[in-house]
């Protein structure tokens, strides 16, 4: 479709969704835009560098909070805000015929050859849940990520096997801070410990139930970051804050995803079930392309991940940010008024 098609059906979508009213709100409320420009650190005679409006920034302090797929990379990498903590899902391919390899960071939409194919599902605006299917190497499995309270839970669970391999892959679960963010963490009999300044956390893993490797196995892995790793023939999972049970995770994840299909049918306004799905489609788009600019402190909605990571971080271009403010405006006012 031409971009004029793309401009005419996003206005169409805005109007039929009532995208005009708060958009307008944060227009009303908002101060006229400031540039947005990048200046050298070692060229003289810089202009000085626009200040921020107290609005903007009280905006994205609201936005940069909690956990979700903050980080550019990797739609399986899930990050805390504002300290950085992140908790990365990588699978092993193990083969007795030739070198494994290991998938750190899937991305939707890479084309490169056997790269992996992602599928993305379900994905609510503040990361409360999230659904992504992955396939590669022969091998299939579902990610699905949810919030309790303070606590993150993730669930990766096979969907196909490999006929072809006599070896399962190796499920890996990798514990760092983000960003040169003030923290660090260490591996204990079954728990990581994450320190940050003076705070405490714990993560903890359902490997034992799955075919832990042991604490004492040593893989070749491209971590940064004390790990768990099983052999993923059966559901594993992932916790914060407490241990749980795999039973519980599946629990807090089914209860999430009730709870995101819920929000859509509460935000049809009378309107059909036709209604509700473009609405999930508007979330679950801008959901995974929504990152946090750690060089900026702000969170953005940038074209596509594998665009920004080819270009070294984001891509920012033209008149689409402007689509996805419109866009966010259907259930994000703060993400809409930060695109714009």
């Amino acid at each position: 479709m031409c971009a004029a098609g793309i401009f005419r059906l996003l206005v169409a979508t805005s109007l039929v969704l009532g995208v005009g009213e708060p958009l307008a709100q944060a227009q009303d409320a908002a101060p006229a835009p400031e540039p947005h420009f990048l200046s050298s650190r070692i060229a003289p005679d810089q202009p000085a560098r626009p200040t921020e409006s107290a609005q903007y920034r009280e905006t994205q302090t609201r936005l940069a909070r909690g956990w979700n797929t903050w980080d550019v990379n990797s739609v399986t990498t899930y990050v805390r805000l504002p300290d950085g903590l992140a908790i990365h899902v990588g699978m092993k391919h193990n083969s007795t015929l030739s070198s494994t390899d290991f998938l750190a960071n899937p991305l939707i939409g890479r084309l490169t050859k056997d790269a992996e194919i992602v599928v993305p599902g379900p994905h609510a605006w503040d990361g409360s849940y999230t659904d992504v299917q992955i396939t590669w190497q022969g091998d299939s499995w579902s990610v699905q990520s949810a919030t309790e309270r303070n606590d993150l839970v993730v669930l990766v669970t096979p969907l196909q096997s490999n006929a072809g391999s006599t070896l399962p892959p190796t499920i890996v679960f990798s514990v760092n801070y983000l960003w040169n963010a003030f923290g660090s963490t260490a591996k204990h009999p079954g728990a990581i410990e994450a320190r940050y300044r003076t705070t405490r956390d714990w993560v903890f893993c359902t490997c034992e139930k799955a075919g832990d490797l042991g604490e004492d196995r040593n893989l070749e892995l491209p971590v940064g970051g004390p790990y768990f790793a099983a052999d993923f023939t059966a559901p594993v999972g992932v916790g914060t804050g407490r241990r749980r049970s795999l039973d519980e995770i599946e629990a807090i994840v089914k209860r999430q995803g009730a709870a995101y299909q819920k929000s859509l049918s509460d935000r049809e306004n009378g309107g059909s079930a036709t209604t509700a799905e473009i609405i999930g489609a508007i979330e679950t788009t801008l959901g995974w392309d929504t990152i946090y600019d750690p060089e900026d402190r702000r969170v953005i909605s940038p074209i596509t991940r594998v665009w920004s990571v080819d270009w070294g971080g984001w891509v920012l271009a033209d008149w689409d940010n402007f689509f996805a403010a419109t866009l966010a405006g259907v259930g994000s006012r703060d993400l809409a008024y930060a695109n714009a």
